[in-house]
């Protein structure tokens, strides 16, 4: 029934879309729609960042008080953490500004302390062969020089689902990544048109003519993992509306599933 239904909204897009949806409760997928296509990551490889920083936390290489300073070079347009100038932060405050306010220097400043190789191994470790981070965030010029970051819907979802099932790091840690990104402050995708109070663990990204959002969906009822990934929209309001609609589309049905 919603695969028919989401299929149907589908031929409504003006921008190409892949989806991703799944129960999580049941174990059973809903709907994939073209789902290894690869896509530049935008902000949503920030999810694989958290995950590998609370990864070496977990082995004792690092600690969630101790302070990281910030160097110039890190520091990037648009970043709460730019603007407020402060010289060090707590990991975790770091960690929980990447994903609530996509802060982008809070971001490289991560990259710079985990290294791109050991997030790359992370990524292959896992299973999301089409995920490689290639780039710090703002850096047009590497992404124009073809080292973009890059991933697939099912790439995030196994990564997402693997949080939700606490298997890719301790119970504590997967406890705490859904607890960050349950705080998501962008809610102009998958949420966007959902009125109702409902906790969404998501992470959203966004590059010029592209939109991602995907998360888990806590109702009452069934608990789902969620994922439209958007490219080629002749601007980006048309992208986080279609996610809307089909998000909306996806929720009005399970939330009255028994």
């Amino acid at each position: 029934m919603i695969k028919e239904i989401v299929m149907e909204e589908l031929k409504l897009a003006e921008e190409k879309v892949s989806i991703i949806i799944k129960d999580l409760s049941n174990d059973q997928w809903i709907l994939k729609y073209d789902e290894n296509r690869t896509f530049p990551s935008a902000s949503i490889i920030k999810i694989l960042i958290m995950t590998e920083a609370l990864e070496r936390v977990e082995k004792g290489e690092f600690n969630l008080d101790q302070k990281i300073k910030v160097r110039e070079c890190d520091r990037v347009e648009y970043s709460l953490v730019s603007e407020l100038k402060l010289e060090e932060y707590p990991l975790i405050d770091l960690i929980t500004l990447m994903i609530i306010l996509s802060d982008n220097t809070a971001t490289n400043i991560l990259i710079e302390l985990l290294g791109y190789e050991r997030i790359n191994e992370m990524a292959k470790k896992i299973g999301c062969n089409d995920t490689i981070l290639r780039r710090k965030m703002m850096d047009f010029e590497a992404a124009k020089e073809g080292r973009e970051n890059m991933t697939s819907p099912m790439d995030i979802a196994i990564l997402m689902e693997k949080i939700y099932n606490k298997s890719i790091i301790s119970a504590e840690m997967c406890e705490l990544m859904i607890h960050i990104l349950s705080r998501q402050k962008h809610r102009n995708m998958l949420p966007r048109y959902i009125l109702d109070e409902v906790v969404i663990a998501h992470k959203t990204g966004e590059l010029s003519g592209l939109n991602h959002d995907i998360g888990i969906f806590y109702l009452e009822n069934i608990h789902y993992l969620i994922g439209i990934f958007t490219t080629d929209g002749k601007d980006d309001l048309v992208g986080k509306r279609t996610i809307g609609r089909i998000s909306k589309l996806v929720y009005d049905n399970l939330s009255k599933v028994k």
